[in-house]
């Protein structure tokens, strides 16, 4: 027992605390703070006050730390400590928080210093990629090409357990994270023989608005990937599907896909006083890459709306159908293609961002040049001159082209073919 005690009193040391937040400062190449250490032969070892702070250039802009955790609590298998192997049991975190900032993701997943510049083409060409086929989320695909897996004698699962655990993308200078999930509890099977579990998820919010609540996954474990078994949730009123894997392998890859059946269409305001709605929307987004290394992301995601209707200025126009292909490689995320088609007007655009936030895009109204005309000065009535028109290779129509670019905290915005620019951040 007086072992016992003087070997916590010598955890709980700041000497103690500082050896412990140097091993993983070194690990992680970010400054760490411990508040203190204990173990015991029955409850085994614990960290408390463990924060991991955001890279020095982020600090001014972000307060919380990138990792906080209450504490960190690790029953190990003792049996095979004294053999030498450092096989865990379990690994609990009471209260952790990650507060990720996307301008550590877009350093991350930077290109090359050598990128070029997005570029922005009105035409709006077709897709640059064949988008995925919308299918049951159900049937993924494996996460990787899994080698021949030798039989192994039977071995306890290994799990993480989560108390009050949170997760937030933020953004320097926001009010509010982009993303956000919080009050998470439950058990993940990590290691070890197959086993199940279910974690409750208390609120997913996204710009400060709740947008789902009291959620329970149920989750897989069949070494060496764990699987979130399709999910049937609702989100901002929309019926989905969702399922995802991830290997327990270098890099950690991960794979998600969601779906979209094809259901009515809730209609919402958008610009110019406007209103989009639509008889009914469908959509399927893939994600895969390895979660370690945001420059490998790569995403497909695809949306088609039919009989499409836009109200802009208190003029109506209904449309035959609507599709948008976006993707993300590489640290660029790409609407490579979106487009309304209709007998009397056609809206056709693309988009690009860059890790670094240099963005462009650009939208044609394809219409009769008296009707583009028209349109454009509803939209926007105090262009000097009135709107400036693309000709066609047929005079029975005409285009007004807008094109965006810049930064995303600085855009311009050019008003028709040699149009004024205006700038959309004052």
């Amino acid at each position: 027992m007086m072992v016992l005690l003087l070997g916590n009193l010598v955890l709980s040391s700041a000497w103690s605390c500082r050896w412990l937040a140097a091993k993983i400062q070194h690990r992680t190449g970010l400054e760490t703070r411990v508040g203190g250490a204990a173990w015991s032969p029955w409850n085994g070892a614990s960290i408390s006050g463990v924060e991991i702070l955001q890279p020095a250039p982020l600090r001014a802009m972000i307060k919380e730390p990138l990792i906080r955790i209450e504490q960190v609590r690790i029953t190990p298998v003792w049996r095979a400590w004294l053999r030498g192997r450092l096989d865990v049991r379990s690994i609990e975190l009471d209260t952790p928080r990650i507060v990720l900032p996307v301008e550590l993701l877009s350093h991350l997943a930077a290109p090359s210093p050598t990128t070029a510049a997005p570029t922005v083409v009105a035409s709006a060409p077709p897709p640059a990629v064949t988008p995925p086929p919308l299918t049951p989320p159900a049937t993924l695909p494996e996460v990787t090409k899994l080698p021949p897996q030798p039989v192994l004698p039977p071995q306890p699962t290994g799990w993480l357990r989560l108390k009050d655990a949170s997760f937030a993308i933020v953004r320097g200078g926001a009010s509010h994270p982009l993303l956000e999930i919080s009050k998470t509890s439950g058990a993940i099977p990590l290691s070890g023989d197959p086993a199940q579990s279910a974690v409750k998820i208390g609120v997913i919010s996204a710009f400060g608005n709740e947008v789902i609540s009291n959620l329970t996954t149920q989750l897989d474990w069949a070494s060496p990937l764990l699987s979130l078994k399709p999910l049937e949730t609702k989100i901002g009123g929309y019926q989905m599907v969702v399922a995802a894997k991830i290997g327990s392998l270098s890099g950690m890859p991960l794979q998600i896909e969601a779906q979209l059946p094809r259901q009515a269409f809730i209609a919402f305001g958008i610009p110019f006083n406007g209103q989009a709605a639509a008889e009914s929307i469908t959509a399927s987004l893939r994600f895969r890459g390895l979660l370690l290394a945001p420059g490998s992301w790569q995403g497909d995601l695809v949306l088609e709306a039919t009989s499409p209707t836009l109200r802009v200025a208190e003029h109506e126009t209904k449309f035959d159908q609507g599709r948008a292909v976006t993707i993300l490689r590489g640290g660029l995320l790409s609407c490579v293609d979106a487009r309304l088609i209709g007998d009397e007007l056609s809206v056709l655009g693309n988009a690009t961002l860059l890790a670094d936030g240099r963005a462009a895009g650009a939208v044609r109204l394809v219409a009769a040049p008296e009707s583009a005309a028209a349109i454009a000065s509803r939209i926007f009535p105090n262009i000097q001159g009135g709107p400036s028109l693309t000709p066609l290779a047929t005079p029975q129509r005409a285009a007004f082209d807008l094109e965006a670019f810049g930064t995303i905290s600085r855009l311009f915005l050019r008003l028709g073919k040699d149009g004024p620019v205006v700038n959309l951040n004052p």
